[in-house]
C-alpha cells in the first residue's frame, strides 16, 4: 500500500510540473507566467486564428477589429489595433494581450500598467509560424493541440512542395498596382522559394531591407514571369484589370491567363490558413503545366 501511495505521489508530482506555468520567448523578450492567462486579447488577426485553431476561443474576450476568422471571432469585443489606446484595452480586464506589431509602442504602453504583452512579429518563414502555434499552445495550455495542428499543416504543406518539384517557373506577386511585390526574404517569398519557383523581386535591390521592393514596368516585362498572383485582388484587381493595363496583355501570362486572385486575408497572414494558401499556390502551378 505504501508503494502504490508512493507511485501516486511521483505521478501528482510529474503533472504538477508539467502543467506548471511557461517562460516563452518573444520579440520583445522572454515573458514568464505566474498563472496561464484566463482572459486574453488579440491584437493581431492571425493570432485570433490560431487561438481559435488551439481551441482555446473560451479564453479570448476581445480583439482586434480585423480578425474575422473564424465566423465567431467576429462576434467578439473588438478593439481598434490600428489607432491604438491602451485605456480601451484595459477596459476589458486583460491578464495576456497578444500582438504581432509595435508600432505604436504598444508593448511598452501595456507593460506599463502592468498587464503582460506577448509580442510574436509577422512570420518571415515558415518555420516561425509552426514556433508561434507552438509557443501559444505553451501559454494557453493547448501544448497537444498546437502539436497536432503543427504536424497536420506541416504533412499537407510538405506533401504539396514535393509535388511541384520539378517544375522551373517564375513568378511575380503583386501587392498593389504600384508594382510592389514580395521577395523571397518574406513570408509570402518563402513559400514560393519552397515550391521551386523563382521570384522574379529577388533580383530588385532591396533598400531598406523590409522584402517588399518596388518592380518597375520595364524590368518586369523584360522578365515575363510564367505566373502573377494578386495580393492586393481585394481591392479590386483582377485578370480582367491587369489585362488591360497598358501594354500587358502582352505578357505570357496574361495571354495563357495564368493571373491568378489571392484571398488577402490568407496571403496576408502566417496562421493555420497557410496550408489553404499554399493549395491555391499548387493549383495555379499545376495549372499552367
Amino acid at each position: 500500500m505504501k508503494r502504490l501511495t508512493g507511485k501516486v505521489l511521483i505521478l501528482g508530482l510529474l503533472l504538477t510540473a508539467c502543467a506548471s506555468p511557461p517562460t516563452v520567448d518573444s520579440d520583445a523578450g522572454q515573458l514568464t507566467f505566474d498563472d496561464l492567462p484566463g482572459r486574453v486579447v488579440s491584437l493581431s488577426a492571425t493570432h485570433t486564428e490560431i487561438l481559435y485553431a488551439l481551441d482555446a476561443a473560451d479564453l479570448v474576450v476581445a480583439t482586434d477589429l480585423t480578425s474575422n476568422y473564424p465566423e465567431e471571432a467576429k462576434a467578439t469585443t473588438k478593439v481598434d489595433a490600428f489607432n491604438f489606446n491602451v485605456e480601451e484595452i484595459a477596459a476589458v480586464d486583460p491578464d495576456l494581450v497578444i500582438t504581432g506589431f509595435n508600432f505604436q509602442g504598444e508593448v511598452e504602453a501595456l507593460r506599463a500598467i502592468g498587464i503582460p504583452v506577448l509580442f510574436l512579429a509577422p512570420a518571415t518563414r515558415l518555420d516561425e509560424t509552426y514556433e508561434q502555434i507552438e509557443t501559444l499552445g505553451e501559454v494557453t495550455g493547448r501544448e497537444a493541440e498546437a502539436a497536432e495542428l503543427i504536424s497536420s499543416m506541416r504533412t499537407r504543406i510538405d506533401e504539396m512542395i514535393r509535388s511541384t518539384s520539378g517544375r522551373p517557373l517564375t513568378v511575380f506577386h503583386e501587392v498593389d498596382n504600384t508594382l510592389f511585390s514580395a521577395n523571397s526574404s518574406t513570408f509570402l517569398g518563402d513559400i514560393y522559394s519552397r515550391l521551386g519557383l523563382t521570384n522574379i523581386a529577388d533580383a530588385v535591390p532591396d533598400e531598406f531591407g523590409s522584402g517588399y521592393v518596388q518592380v518597375s514596368e520595364e524590368y518586369l516585362f523584360s522578365q515575363d514571369p510564367d505566373l502573377i498572383f494578386l495580393g492586393d485582388a481585394s481591392f479590386g484587381e483582377s485578370f480582367e484589370s491587369v489585362r488591360s493595363r497598358p501594354g500587358w496583355e502582352a505578357l505570357s501570362a496574361v495571354m495563357s491567363g495564368a493571373v491568378f486572385e489571392l484571398d488577402g486575408d490568407v496571403a496576408g497572414r502566417w496562421g493555420p490558413r497557410t496550408v489553404d494558401l499554399v493549395e491555391d499556390i499548387v493549383a495555379a502551378v499545376e495549372a499552367v503545366s
